[in-house]
């Protein structure tokens, strides 16, 4: 079981805790460290060469040739329009405020908008746990987020924007969680539109629409969210968006890209999917799982109507499509390090609490260990690599300890209470 069942209604009210809420004195001073800390980083240290140099790149080309014409010139750009609107409103900002390329300076500015990403992550899990936990544990949650070294890593050092996309991704999810399935496709087409990994995700938005068994309501979010989707690709050319969502799915045609999941076990990493390993190929595998993760999503959403599913099912995607599908890169599991809090307000038992913990420390070995190697211009971790096999290994049994919790371990049935 998921959980004790609410009436829909009841979510709408307990959900409506993030439009009403306060920081207390002692939360603001642990935003300030949270922001100092991750500016600290940003400002001194360089993050990962090949996005640091994209990203720099895409600004300036954005604010020096516009919009319309960013996809057409001669510079390698394979990121869709979502983000580039932020980059082209920071190339502007570089030229006026006159910062020299690959400057510390610049560097913060081009990291920002990830750190302010990160930090309303965690703003908003506050907001949410306090109203269904109390002050004390969501306090806690909100500190364990924003301080969370894995989290830091991601935007500050690193320098990626994957939580720009999570933070549209999570309202959506919260969207439907309170049956307000319209815009919540608006936030899914949003979250597109900044990475394509929000695809892994569409599975919660199908189950959703089929429970709701409305052809209106079904009609109407999908004309919403294609309309975002189209209305914001317009200035960029729709054809040439398109070709770019076309092109990541057949891009990096590997069975793993640092990401240390079940192929990094099987020897995968930096191997191209085609390699076959028992009977089929790393690609042939990779799709077995698509469908047993879809599948099994769908059993996850429907076997009780309660609001825990809605997390699990969006862990349950994150985690098991990083470990089990092909063509991942190291980065793609910090979605699980947002989902997994945003269970633990709907499960406060400490079991939830040890998973954080674990994703989050593997996440920082696995990302780190990749970002250190950049610093020195090697991008292909070592295959036999102890580390790789151990981290993998873990997340695999991470994995277990996920599936156990979620069929075994139910409050008032076993789970251990947080005080």
């Amino acid at each position: 079981m998921l959980g004790v069942k609410r009436l829909p209604q009841e979510a709408s009210e307990k959900l409506s805790s993030f439009r009403d809420f306060r920081l207390s004195g002692s939360l603001w001073v642990v935003l300030c460290v949270a922001l100092a800390l991750r500016l600290l980083f940003a400002f001194t240290v360089f993050g990962f060469p090949p996005d640091i140099a994209c990203f720099e790149g895409w600004a300036k080309q954005a604010a020096e040739v516009g919009l319309s014409r960013f996809y057409f010139g001669e510079m390698f750009a394979d990121y869709p329009p979502g983000y580039i609107y932020v980059l082209f409103l920071l190339g502007h900002l570089k030229r006026l405020l006159h910062l020299q390329d690959f400057s510390p300076s610049s560097l913060v500015l081009l990291k920002l908008p990830a750190i302010l990403a990160d930090l309303a992550l965690a703003v908003l899990l506050f907001a949410l746990a306090r109203k269904r936990l109390g002050e004390p544990r969501a306090e806690f949650l909100f500190a364990a987020f924003a301080l969370n070294p894995a989290v830091g890593l991601d935007s500050a050092l690193w320098g990626q924007v994957d939580a720009v996309f999570v933070l549209p991704l999570l309202l959506g999810v919260l969207f439907l969680l309170e049956q307000k399935i319209e815009l919540s496709a608006v936030f899914f087409a949003l979250a597109l539109l900044i990475k394509p990994q929000t695809l892994i995700f569409s599975p919660l938005w199908l189950w959703a629409f089929l429970e709701r068994r409305s052809l209106a309501v079904v009609f109407r979010s999908v004309l919403l969210g294609l309309g975002v989707f189209v209305l914001l690709s317009l200035p960029f050319s729709l054809p040439r968006v398109l070709e770019i969502y076309r092109g990541a799915v057949g891009s990096y045609q590997y069975a793993t890209l640092n990401a240390f999941n079940v192929f990094a076990l099987l020897g995968g990493n930096w191997m191209p999917d085609t390699r076959r390993v028992l009977v089929l190929s790393f690609r042939e595998w990779g799709y077995v799982a698509v469908g047993v993760i879809v599948v099994l999503s769908a059993f996850l959403f429907f076997r009780e109507k309660t609001e825990e599913r809605f997390p699990v099912v969006a862990l349950f995607l994150a985690f098991a499509t990083f470990l089990f599908v092909h063509r991942m890169h190291e980065r793609y599991l910090f979605p699980a390090l947002v989902f997994a809090p945003l269970w633990y307000v709907f499960r406060p038992c400490r079991e939830v609490l040890v998973l954080f913990s674990g994703l989050s420390a593997t996440f920082f070995v696995n990302v780190g260990l990749i970002l250190l190697y950049g610093f020195f211009g090697t991008y292909h971790f070592p295959r036999t690599d102890w580390r790789l096999l151990l981290v993998s290994g873990v997340n695999l049994a991470l994995f277990a300890f996920f599936l156990f919790l979620v069929f075994r371990k139910t409050p008032g049935k076993g789970a251990i209470q947080t005080p």
